[in-house]
Order: C-alpha cells, then sequence, then structure tokens
C-alpha cells in the first residue's frame, strides 16, 4: 500500500469530517429551545470539530515542508485554487472558533454578546465552511491530469462530507446528549443510504477510470497498483455501515460505543479512499 501526499490526505478528510460535524451540530442546534442545553451542546462538541480541524492544518504545513511557507500562499489569492482553499479554511476555522469562544464566556457567566450575535457567528461558520468545501473541490479540477478533472471529485469529496461528516456529527450529538432515539435512526437511516450510494458511485468511478489512456499512462494499470487499498476502503465502509446502523438501535452507552467505532471504521475507509485519490495523479503528454 502505497499512501501519497499523505499530509494532504490527512488534512483533506479531517477537514472535510470538520465542515460536515459542524453542519450537522449547527442544524441540531436550530431545534434546542433551551439556551443552556445549546451552549453546553456548543462548547463541548465544537471543541472535537476544531480539534478536527487543527489537526488538518497542522498535517497540511507539513506538505509544504515548513509552517512559516503557509503564510506565502496568500500571495495569490483570487488567482490560485490553493490559496483560495487555504484562505476560505482559516475563514471557516476563525468563525467556527469565534463562535465557539463566545459560547464558552456565555456558559461561564462573561458573555459580551446577545444571543442574536452568537446565533449569527454559527451561521457565519456555516456558509465559510460551505465555501471552504468547494474551495477545496476546485483545487483538484485541473484539466491537465485526467483522473482528476470530472464529475467524479467533486461527488467523492462531498461524499465524505456528507458521510463521514454525518458520522461524526452524530457521535457527538450523542456524546453530549443532544440526540435522540428517533433523531439516530433518522441519520444513520440517512447515513446507510449514502455509503450505500458511496459504492455504486465508486464502481462507476472505477469502470470510467479503467478506459483513461494517454500517451504513456494507463488508468487500469494504475487502478491495479491500488487495488488493495480499494478493497479495503470498500470493507471498511461496509463495516462503519454495519456499526452506525447497530449503534443506533442501542441504548445511550452502546451508541456511543459503537458509533465512535463506527467514526473509526469510516475515517479509516476515508483515509484509504483519499490515498488512492492521490495515487491516480498522472497528466496527459510525457510527464
Amino acid at each position: 500500500m502505497n499512501f501519497l501526499e499523505f499530509p494532504l490526505v490527512i488534512f483533506t478528510v479531517l477537514a472535510q469530517c470538520a465542515v460536515g460535524a459542524y453542519l450537522v451540530i449547527a442544524t441540531r442546534m436550530t431545534c434546542v429551545k433551551e439556551e443552556s442545553q445549546l451552549t453546553d451542546l456548543a462548547v463541548k462538541s465544537l471543541f472535537f470539530v476544531l480539534g478536527f480541524m487543527a489537526i488538518g492544518f497542522a498535517a497540511s504545513t507539513a506538505h509544504l515542508g515548513s509552517p512559516l511557507r503557509a503564510f506565502n500562499s496568500f500571495n495569490r489569492v483570487g488567482a490560485s485554487g490553493l490559496s483560495n482553499e487555504i484562505l476560505s479554511g482559516s475563514i471557516f476555522f476563525a468563525f467556527a472558533g469565534i463562535y465557539w469562544l463566545t459560547e464558552v464566556l456565555a456558559m461561564i457567566g462573561k458573555s459580551v454578546v446577545g444571543k442574536g450575535v452568537r446565533t449569527a457567528w454559527r451561521y457565519l461558520g456555516v456558509v465559510s465552511g460551505v465555501i471552504f468545501m468547494v474551495a477545496m473541490i476546485k483545487v483538484y479540477l485541473i484539466n491537465t491530469v485526467p483522473l482528476w478533472d470530472n464529475i467524479f471529485t467533486p461527488i467523492e469529496f462531498t461524499f465524505t462530507v456528507i458521510t463521514a461528516g454525518l458520522l461524526f456529527g452524530y457521535v457527538l450529538l450523542n456524546a453530549f446528549n443532544g440526540s435522540s432515539v428517533t433523531s439516530n435512526k433518522r441519520m444513520a437511516g440517512i447515513g446507510v443510504l449514502l455509503i450505500a450510494i458511496h459504492f455504486i458511485v465508486m464502481i462507476a468511478r472505477i469502470l470510467d477510470f479503467s478506459g483513461v489512456v494517454t500517451s504513456i499512462h494507463q488508468g487500469i494499470t494504475v487502478l491495479d497498483e491500488y487495488s488493495s487499498m480499494i478493497m479495503t476502503q470498500c470493507v471498511l465502509m461496509l463495516v462503519a455501515a454495519i456499526l452506525w446502523a447497530v449503534s443506533a438501535h442501542q441504548t445511550s452507552n452502546k451508541v456511543r460505543f459503537y458509533s465512535i467505532l463506527a467514526l473509526f471504521a469510516m475515517i479509516a475507509a476515508e483515509i484509504f479512499g483519499r490515498g488512492v485519490f492521490y495515487g491516480m495523479h498522472f497528466t496527459f503528454g510525457l510527464i
């Protein structure tokens, strides 16, 4: 098994999980009427969301060789997809972090802004998270890389957000008493359905990629090299789906146990899948 650009694998997967979970938690907060419960849920759950983003950004600096080089990436904002990605990711991190901080201050009785302002920061985090994901997708739509410049890149990245992100949010909501049996069953049902659709998309992608041929590269050859990683991804996705479905029909402590196992399996599956994605990098021409 060969992982190319492993720091970027970690960055993209964890960032997409974080954004997906943020969207799930923010959506759930709209249904929470009691302010103390909302604050408690925000403070505890978003701490882990921000942790995922922090680890992802730290991993991305390893790709640059030095964290100080990250500042150079802002030099071409607007003209460079990479610069736009890093800027939008930083803005999401900032908005989500500021919202979390306002809820922390509210929890300890030292709030400097009202509920309306805190809610505005929450929605700014939602909007900036979506923009961040769009910017991330656009980085990889490179017309000289045939296995990236296609419809499957945005589909695969979106699946990570709405599947792994949904599961991450599901874990956090259950960990901090922010969900219910009914909600768990609904989220698990949606999640398992998304995983099933993802399997269909993977089959379509493999069939499509196998027919790609350039002057010195063949898609079928590259797929063969990564076949073990693709199979590992499929097995882990199946395990995650089973554990997720089982968790939705358990009592509170068992829900947490099975859902955490499902999350580990799902993140591992996404890491293998993203490793395959980066391994599919070859260009038209003789390079």
